[in-house]
């Protein structure tokens, strides 16, 4: 009899592990400065199913009216490929804060700047500055920790970019 349980356990852990999938709730917000300088903050939450997915991504409508914004729910081999670095909170070529949100749920957030006219990299996002990319961090972390994210860090990029 007890075999046969941990043969059911094993049997039961190993199909939950080989078909579990994660979400990502991804936002895309498009903000313009009065200096007319535009930024893209990315923001990727891990769920564990679309249901919670879509809870995440459903308050951002109310930024529609304010802001130009992208969502999606996404998921598949290819976005755990994507992301896996970034949920390991290993540094990657730019600078990304890590946290647990409110809900519990795994939560990144970087931010790019878009390219001006009269720039190679026109209308296309880049990383900004470091100096300020470390200022808009601290920034960050500051609101995060206003808002009752105590645990919110800063992921520096690896050494060479």
């Amino acid at each position: 009899m007890k075999k046969t349980l941990l043969v059911i356990l094993g049997v039961f852990f190993f199909a939950t592990a080989c078909f579990a999938q994660n979400y990502y709730a991804l936002v895309e917000v498009l903000i313009k400065n009065d200096s007319g300088l535009a930024f893209l903050m990315n923001t990727v939450t891990r769920t564990s199913d679309q249901r919670s997915c879509g809870e995440i991504l459903s308050p951002i409508n109310q930024l529609k009216d304010k802001y130009q914004v992208r969502t999606g729910c996404l998921n598949g081999p290819e976005w755990d490929n994507l992301f896996g670095d970034v949920f390991a909170n290993k540094p990657t070529s730019a600078i990304y804060i890590s946290y647990k949100d409110l809900n519990g749920y795994q939560t990144r957030i970087n931010t790019k700047v878009l390219g001006g006219v009269n720039s190679v990299h026109s209308g296309m996002p880049v990383d900004p500055p470091d100096k300020e990319i470390v200022a808009w961090a601290n920034t960050m972390i500051t609101a995060l920790e206003k808002g009752g994210i105590k645990n919110a860090r800063i992921i520096y990029p690896r050494k060479g970019k």
